[in-house]
């Protein structure tokens, strides 16, 4: 078995104090949760006994019925509640799939999301990174499984446009494999445009959703759309693991959901989000002209290409109280790299600033 390690990203937020500047985790921006109203939320559902008491292991009733609309009117993709599954956060999904569906070939994107590459090697599941479509052909076979994020990838930022959808729907009906796709941020399109999910193409899939980054993450509530056959399936591995996701949780999202608009709310993050990620932008252009990148259309992050080995760099970073993440971490075989993710979302514009200022005077000295 492999030495398992923790998360880099979680040890630098373990690292970070009140003076370091953080573009490191994917944390959204806490200004813009909605307190007012999830105390409200939380009041009410506060009036009855149930919400602290066992619940189901799918999931509330409601907040599933909750969850298929949304994938009926946004995504346009024929839902209905007996196809969700509701857990504790999406990152339990990983778990839950890999123990009971995973047993031969696992693909992710090269580089790919940290939280999904600890949740497959931490099962000693067989892990093997692919950079495009055409080299994954040559190898993905009969229930193989391919893990990926189609809008605004994990460090990544790119979203596929339809055509490479239907071009990985194509591979997975040909190749009989499984797919997990990842929608933690498919709903935070800067244009507000919301583009249907490979999932919706293809029958053998798992798309994973969340309520961390458009509502709230400490409220750890994500679900798994996938065929009523295989959340039957998935509920063995789930009662194995916390018999249901919280109560009181699920309820207060839901009352949530109830009394109020989640895409009104949506449309304040993503107008606060497109703002920091231009700012930052500009302020790499100014101060950091030898790091690459091209601006992101939606999620949190620009990611982009130093000149100089970014771990290396990411440590004197750190030193000077400011963290962003090196590329290597969201590589299979943590590979050396010269990428970097930045995080824009968790900070104001002059943490901003002052943070992008630091990191050029560190090259500028080298």
């Amino acid at each position: 078995m492999n030495k398992l390690k923790r998360s880099y990203i979680r040890e630098i937020l373990d690292a970070t104090n009140e003076e370091t500047i953080s573009f490191a985790g994917g944390l959204p921006n806490e200004k813009l949760f909605p307190l007012t109203q999830l105390k409200k939320a939380t009041n009410k559902v506060l009036k009855s006994a149930d919400a602290l008491q066992y619940s189901k292991s799918i999931g509330d009733e409601s907040l599933r019925k909750k969850i298929a609309k949304i994938y009926n009117e946004k995504f346009d993709f024929p839902t209905n509640e007996n196809e969700i599954l509701i857990t504790t956060g999406s990152q339990q999904s990983f778990d839950m799939i890999s123990k009971t569906f995973i047993h031969k070939e696992l693909f992710v994107q090269k580089p790919t999301y940290i939280g999904a590459l600890g949740a497959f090697k931490i099962l000693n599941k067989s892990l093997n990174d692919f950079s495009d479509v055409q080299s994954l052909k040559t190898k993905i076979s009969t229930d193989d499984t391919l893990y990926l994020m189609s809008d605004f990838s994990n460090p990544t930022s790119i979203s596929m446009s339809q055509k490479e959808r239907l071009i990985f729907a194509s591979l997975l009906k040909q190749s009989d494999s499984y797919l997990i796709e990842d929608g933690a941020y498919s709903l935070l399109s800067f244009n507000g445009k919301i583009k249907k999910p490979i999932s919706s193409l293809y029958e053998k899939s798992f798309h994973l959703g969340s309520f961390s980054k458009i509502v709230a993450p400490g409220l750890r509530v994500g679900w798994i759309r996938t065929s009523k056959e295989n959340i039957e399936k998935l509920l063995i591995a789930k009662e194995s693991l916390d018999l249901h996701t919280s109560t009181l949780n699920q309820m207060i999202i839901n009352q949530y959901l109830e009394d109020n608009d989640l895409f009104e709310h949506i449309k304040l993050i993503r107008k606060d989000y497109k703002s920091k990620m231009q700012y930052m932008a500009s302020c790499m252009k100014k101060y950091l002209p030898s790091f690459k990148f091209e601006k992101s259309k939606g999620g949190m992050f620009i990611y982009g290409k130093f000149e100089v080995d970014s771990l290396e760099l990411a440590k004197k970073a750190l030193e000077k109280n400011v963290a962003f993440v090196p590329s290597c971490v969201f590589d299979v075989n943590e590979e050396k790299s010269t990428y970097a993710r930045f995080n824009f979302t968790n900070s104001s514009k002059s943490q901003i600033k002052a943070g992008i200022k630091t990191i050029a005077k560190i090259l500028n000295k080298e």
